[in-house]
């Protein structure tokens, strides 16, 4: 089967587009990074909520499901609107749903005022993560595009949590979410560049064109246990971290060194000789993922935190690529891929919410366990679609 990116499939049809000027792509880029700062830092969000309210962990879990789930419908919305809505219009009221989300934020305390809050700024989030795609997607080198947002992501991300335990010793928690809201008021100021792309976008949702469906729902399957998964481990990282009474030095490293990991990772898998496919990565990917999260059970010493966050975002960044090209070859015309931006934010925060169902044990080992038993089902269903679709080739 041919190895295609996942800009591959969007760019058939997005041809006849006007491409993303220079002033336009760092508007995108901008408007993406405010877009996902939560799923960027969501383990060092938490732990300012915590700091702020003192939610025990099923309550944060929840808070970030809100979050996480409210974005995830946003663009969703977001899709379908790109032929239908002035892009800059549609990017301005999402910037702005952001900025009142986190001022809310700074004024409750209640677990109902902190969701509500919470979901105003992840509906923005949501809108800007959508269209910031769609625009990426324009660039003369979409590729390269998405790698700088990537890596800008990545690097902002681990900057800040390696901060977090002087930024909480030194500022109010209050100050991190006007932060987000000042920096989002900040991007606002570029949307002068950003292309308004409803003018000439091509209605995908309208394209001819059958999808394989058993095809397509085995890949967004996939991608959904995938950051299910990932995403659940991932948010109550820093929190299992502070159970083993690691330092907030210790967990911090660890974080911070984890998403450059993931930096690498996605690297890697965009590296990858063709010949080699996607079935031996993914399941070298799902194993170091399972060995990870095995190793944030019970009492975690300081270099077992850091090695288990490495090995995590290593293999969730790795698989990605990996999986974005399977949903570009179920529909060339980029609309699997669209849905997958989606499916995965769904992921990403159902996975949260369903892991604070199970804390109530005391322990996270019943998360830890379930996880991987998710993760593997992930690989099974991704390498079970690949193999269909080559007995069909």
């Amino acid at each position: 089967m041919e190895f295609h990116s996942a800009i591959d499939g969007m760019a058939l049809a997005e041809r006849g587009t006007k491409r993303l000027t220079s002033a336009g792509l760092f508007s995108a880029i901008l408007v993406g990074l405010v877009g996902a700062v939560v799923i960027f830092i969501t383990p060092g969000f938490l732990a300012v909520v915590a700091q702020k309210t003192g939610f025990d962990n099923d309550q944060l879990g929840y808070i970030a499901a809100w979050d996480i789930n409210a974005m995830g419908v946003t663009i969703g919305l977001s899709t379908f609107g790109l032929a239908r809505v002035p892009w800059r219009l549609a990017v301005a009221l999402g910037l702005a749903l952001i900025i009142a989300g986190n001022l809310l934020t700074v004024g409750v305390t209640s677990f109902p005022a902190m969701a509500a809050a919470r979901v105003i700024a992840g509906a923005g989030e949501g809108i800007a993560v959508g269209f910031s795609f769609a625009a990426l997607g324009r660039a003369t080198h979409p590729d390269r595009a998405f790698s700088v947002y990537l890596v800008a992501g990545a690097l902002l991300s681990a900057a800040f949590l390696y901060a977090l335990p002087q930024i909480q010793a030194s500022a109010p928690p209050a100050s991190v979410f006007i932060g987000i809201a000042v920096l989002t008021a900040l991007v606002m100021l570029s949307l002068k560049a950003f292309p308004d792309g409803s003018k000439d976008e091509p209605d995908i949702f309208a394209a001819t064109g059958s999808l394989d469906m058993r095809y397509t729902a085995g890949a967004l399957t996939g991608v959904f246990l995938l950051f299910f998964a990932v995403g659940a481990v991932w948010s109550y990282s820093e929190r299992i971290g502070f159970a083993s009474g690691l330092s907030p030095n210790v967990i911090a490293q660890g974080l911070s060194i984890g998403t450059m990991a993931g930096v690498l990772g996605a690297g890697l898998a965009g590296a990858l000789p063709r010949r080699w496919g996607r079935t031996v990565p993914l399941i070298i990917s799902g194993l170091a993922g399972v060995i990870a999260f095995m190793m944030f059970r019970g009492h975690v010493a300081s270099s077992a935190f850091i090695i288990a966050t490495v090995l995590m975002m290593f293999s969730w960044n790795f698989a990605q690529p990996l999986l974005s090209g399977i949903c570009s070859e179920a529909c060339q015309r980029g609309r699997v891929v669209c849905a997958m931006g989606s499916i995965q934010t769904f992921g990403t925060g159902l996975g949260p919410a369903a892991a604070a169902a199970t804390l109530v044990t005391g322990s996270f080992s019943v998360m830890i366990y379930a996880a991987s038993a998710v993760l593997i089902l992930s690989v099974i269903v991704t390498v079970a679609t690949i193999a269909s679709a080559r007995s069909f080739a």
